[in-house]
């Protein structure tokens, strides 16, 4: 619920979408934020539908790709294969299950093997699965409370059968770099694996190189466990998406990845192991919006055998040293993580838009980022490769983090910025391999005025028992939006109010019958800057 603040009073609105209620806030004029990420998280966004095979064996077809006089042959992806296992012929997938959250699906995980060489069972149980599922939006988080259970066997034909076991707590989640969760159970894995489960071994190095993987997950429209066999390969490409920036993570082209596929283990099908978790696809997005919104651009010389269309896992190897004697221990001498530093950032966008200066004597934009973490000191960088942000070269010296701000200049230049924010404990706190790891990065991109005119904003404006509803439909989307300021009738002249002051939207808001009538004052906006001229409308008393 958002609250715009007026002389004399204040109104609630709620601004919706056909695909979920959003909140957003007024921006600076030479600042826009993004906030669709609906074709890259599989909790959200359209499915996609595959008919399910379930024959015995598929025929693959055979493509040749050329890459730097390299020749790569692997098959086409194969259709998507529903799993049985009413005769235990699946059995070793078994760990494989849903998460469910009150009487809602939710995302896929597995059962981890936490075991020690010696093959001992000494600690909890505990499943692997995407950050995103672990309910949190950017940063790192630990040893945080988890209301859920995980269903283990969850085929088609053993539903019945299946046993249910609650989550006690998130170990360890981030979106920081990376879109992994640890969470345990209150059973031990001895009584798991006694129950018939089995646990999953993660390979002790993530691939460098083409493979041939299954991914095995239970996507919403599946009645159970799906299969899908496909090529993967790791990359390194830039990928911005779900408020984090990732440059080190496996791309795959398998068919069937779907909403609620978050989570599920990503297995090199040549030893059984699982080599990542998967997180998203960039299913279906155009070539324009992967390279402006997601990083993803054609360059020369850039090397990849898949497409950028695909889907992303990301490897868990350098979670495994975590594991000491049966439990995750993040204070275990191997382990490369370290505590999280808590990140909290006022923002809900893939990519934060701004003015670029149009000569050299105008102020170059600044990052106006106000944030909190649980350190005492940040430090802080800007850099035009996300990679960099992993090098403890260039940070700022040590912050009182009583600040909670970074307003340096960005750059002149129009393009892609990167941010990156790491927390530390002192002002003599080295930037270990570790805190790096954790390291936070917001991306902006700074963009040359378009200078066309965009035609206004036709709102369709319905009123209802409670509630007055102003739609939007014609401008609705990530490249072209709707900016809207409410004000008093009598004392708000649209003409006169700054840009600042208006508020980004989604397709419709909601506005109270008792706060009406109010002035509607409104403007088409997209990404390169255009706008239209400002409409003004009273939207009346019922």
């Amino acid at each position: 619920m958002l609250i715009k603040k007026l002389k004399n009073f204040s109104i609630s609105i709620r601004f919706t979408s056909r695909h979920s209620t959003k909140n957003f806030t007024a921006e600076n004029p030479n600042r826009v934020t993004e906030t669709s990420f609906s074709l890259l998280t599989f909790d959200q966004g359209p499915v996609m539908n595959y008919k399910s095979k379930v024959a015995a064996a598929l025929a693959f077809l055979t493509t040749t790709f050329a890459l730097a006089s390299c020749a790569y042959t692997f098959p086409e992806p194969a259709e998507p294969i529903i799993l049985h296992n009413s005769h235990q012929q699946n059995n070793h997938l078994n760990g494989i299950g849903q998460i469910i959250k009150g009487d809602r699906r939710y995302c896929t995980a597995f059962l981890i093997d936490s075991r020690d060489s010696d093959n001992d069972v000494n600690g909890p149980a505990y499943i692997l699965t995407s950050g995103h599922c672990a309910s949190i939006r950017i940063g790192t988080v630990a040893d945080t409370a988890y209301q859920g259970q995980i269903q283990f066997n969850y085929f088609q034909d053993t539903l019945l059968d299946a046993k249910r076991y609650n989550i006690q707590k998130i170990n360890w989640a981030s979106l920081a770099g990376t879109d992994i969760a640890v969470m345990e159970l209150n059973s031990s894995l001895q009584a798991v694996i006694a129950d018939g489960i089995n646990p999953l071994k993660a390979a002790p190095k993530a691939p460098d190189k083409l493979i041939q993987v299954r991914v095995i997950g239970a996507p919403s429209s599946a009645p159970g466990l799906r299969l899908s066999s496909c090529t993967q390969e790791p990359a390194d490409t830039t990928l911005i998406k779900f408020l984090t920036v990732h440059t080190d993570y496996q791309k795959q082209d398998c068919k069937g990845i779907e909403p609620g596929s978050s989570g599920s283990p990503v297995m090199d099908i040549a030893t059984g192991e699982v080599t990542g978790v998967m997180s998203g696809t960039t299913y279906a997005l155009t070539a324009s919006d992967l390279c402006f919104w997601h990083g993803l651009c054609a360059t020369p010389g850039r090397q990849s055998v898949l497409p950028d269309q695909a889907s992303q896992s990301f490897p868990i190897d350098y979670l495994m040293p975590c594991f000491s004697d049966g439990h995750f221990n993040i204070d275990a001498p191997a382990c490369s993580l370290k505590p999280d530093f808590n990140f909290r950032a006022r923002t809900n966008s893939d990519v934060t838009l701004y003015k670029a200066p149009e000569n050299e004597y105008e102020k170059r934009p600044d990052w106006d980022v106000s944030f909190s973490m649980n350190t005492n000191f940040f430090r802080f960088k800007t850099v035009r490769d996300a990679h960099a942000c992993y090098l403890p070269e260039r940070y700022s010296n040590p912050i009182d983090i009583s600040t909670g701000l970074v307003d340096a200049p960005i750059g002149s230049e129009a393009g892609l910025y990167y941010l990156c924010l790491v927390g530390v404990d002192s002002v003599d706190h080295q930037l270990s391999e570790g805190k790096l790891r954790n390291t936070q990065i917001l991306p902006a991109r700074l963009v040359k005025p378009g200078g066309m005119s965009l035609p206004e904003p036709a709102p369709e404006i319905r009123h209802g028992t409670e509630e007055l509803l102003v739609e939007y439909r014609q401008n609705t989307g990530r490249n072209i939006w709707t900016q809207i300021h409410v004000g008093a009738v009598g004392s708000t002249d649209c003409a006169g109010i700054e840009s600042r002051n208006y508020t980004k939207i989604g397709d419709s808001f909601l506005v109270p019958n008792e706060a009406l009538p109010l002035t509607l004052c409104s403007y088409t906006m997209d990404r390169d800057f255009n706008t239209s001229a400002v409409r003004t409308e009273i939207l009346p008393k019922p």
